[in-house]
């Protein structure tokens, strides 16, 4: 699975698909080991399907869940 990094609030963070935590077993509040690995811009991989967040309120990345998947519905 490939994400990318966002800010939230002022921290930095990566969004987990609902189908990736699910294959995995992973739950809210799981202590999970994070190997990061930067993928090169050019790389062959197409990072436009990735979900992106444009709005001019900069609460936008504190309220990204709606923007999602009010966007979706």
């Amino acid at each position: 699975m490939l994400a990318r990094v966002r800010r939230w609030g002022n921290s930095l963070a990566v969004r987990l698909q609902k189908s990736a935590t699910d294959a995995s077993g992973i739950s809210e509040g799981d202590l999970v080991k994070v190997t990061v690995v930067k993928v090169a811009t050019g790389a062959g991989i197409d990072l436009s399907t990735l979900p992106v967040i444009r709005d001019p309120d900069p609460k936008a990345s504190v309220n990204h869940d709606r923007y999602l998947y009010e966007a979706r519905s």
